[in-house]
């Protein structure tokens, strides 16, 4: 009883803090002179931003794709193209034509924070020392039913250094495995036979006894592999957030819960596109999300999200998309917003009109929901522009307020709008400064 109560109280101020969590854009970062096809995103423990592309560029007369390596201020970039690890230097991502593809498969980050720079053609694993951008461990990967059946997505690492490589194709193939490697990158057997579909990534829980499998094909969403401990085998288990097209997660390093990406080929249409959703892996809700506006209209092919990274408070979040012409990273913050929940028992879904109004800068706007789900409270100019986002989660059964301050807008109407699976409700206010 003491278990489940703690349990509880646990989960009570997980909720509440969620709550009071929003994103706000920040653009391009550090700037929008950074371009090219984003395939790997991961913070050091120094606040470090790492990044890889998918494509190449001119290096000592041939082509590679570097690591680039961006200070928390942005104030800095650090350009990695070739790795040393004992006597043998490998260049990163090496090409053999202009803007073609590298191989470059994905960025993780190990147990002490080292980086592991995956790649094909030759398919490796490069661990790369945070600090001194030195290689600490490197491995040729057999793609072969041996390892892992098929070039690598990018890879999983647990607390305890334990690294996970998954096929980008697996399909259901018997020769195609997830393999799990020691922190030095020795080889020691199979998690998986025969995962399902296509992948970019993938994710494992922090005692490696859990591995989300991540999919943009087939049937779209998570599977769910366990197994009891790290002496057990891995079973399927579950899947989650059926129909969402994902290319990139990252599991937040607060909260605790995996963000996955989804697209405009998700074939459930409740799911957005360019958004990165929070999902409680445990009750399998959606517990936060955040949006990238669309670079380009109508959407362009290459316009898919292939990373994700935070910094390591949880307060930032960087994406990058994986297309060539767009900025190679982009930033959002976490802000407050608080969402109060009232007494009042939902009869329907209600949004009530603001109050005061006209208002000068705050108000208040209370709204009602009469069924646990995913809600939005967003408030737009005249020319149906987005100027304020005031709920974006899961909500459960109940009734809310929220305060909006307007500060930093101009006088005139405004439309808030509240959206659930079943509801639009929209009303008019009037900021007079």
């Amino acid at each position: 009883m003491l278990k489940k109560l703690t349990l509880l109280f646990v989960v009570v101020l997980l909720t509440a803090s969620l709550s009071k969590a929003q994103w706000r854009y920040d653009g391009p970062w550090p700037n929008d002179t950074h371009k090219g096809g984003t395939h790997g995103l991961e913070v050091d423990p120094d606040g470090k931003i790492w990044t890889a592309s998918y494509y190449t560029m001119p290096y000592g007369g041939k082509f590679a794709s570097p690591i680039l390596v961006f200070y928390p201020d942005g104030s800095k970039v650090d350009t990695i193209f070739t790795v040393t690890t004992g006597n043998v230097t490998d260049t990163l991502g090496l090409g053999a034509l202009a803007g073609t593809t590298s191989g470059t498969r994905g960025l993780a980050k190990d147990e002490k924070g080292n980086i592991i720079f995956c790649a094909s053609t030759p398919n490796k694993m490069i661990k790369i020392d945070y600090k001194t951008y030195q290689g600490l461990a490197r491995y040729l990967i057999s793609t072969t039913a041996s390892e892992i059946g098929s070039s690598p997505a990018g890879p999983a690492v647990s607390e305890n250094g334990t690294v996970f490589l998954g096929p980008v194709v697996g399909n259901g193939a018997a020769t195609a495995k997830i393999a799990m490697f020691d922190k030095d990158f020795n080889y020691f057997g199979s998690a998986v036979t025969a995962p399902p579909d296509i992948v970019r990534t993938f994710k494992v829980s922090k005692d490696g006894n859990t591995i989300y499998w991540t999919k943009f094909t087939g049937k779209m969403g998570i599977l769910v592999y366990e197994r009891p401990s790290e002496f057990d085998f891995f079973t399927e288990k579950d899947s989650i957030v059926y129909g969402m097209s994902i290319e990139s997660a990252a599991l937040h390093p607060q909260s605790g819960l995996l963000y996955v990406s989804n697209d405009s080929r998700g074939t459930e249409k409740k799911y957005t596109h360019l958004t990165w959703y929070g999902v409680n892996v445990a009750t399998k809700a959606l517990a936060d999300s955040f949006t990238l506006p669309s670079p380009i209209t109508p959407v362009a092919p290459d316009e898919l999200p292939r990373a994700i990274a935070f910094s390591n408070d949880g307060n930032v979040a960087y994406v990058g998309l994986f297309g060539r012409t767009f900025d190679r990273i982009f930033k959002f913050t976490k802000v407050g917003t608080s969402v109060e929940k009232l007494d009042e028992i939902p009869t329907g879904y209600q949004l009530s009109q603001n109050y005061p109004n006209p208002f000068n800068p705050t108000t208040n706007i209370k709204f009602s929901l009469p069924e646990s789900g995913f809600a939005t409270l967003k408030v737009y100019n005249t020319l149906g522009q987005e100027v304020a986002t005031l709920v974006n989660e899961f909500k459960n059964a109940g009734s809310y307020q929220v305060d909006f301050n307007a500060k930093d807008l101009s006088s005139g109407m405004y439309l808030y709008t509240l959206t659930t699976g079943k509801a639009t409700i929209s009303k008019k206010m009037l900021l007079v400064k």
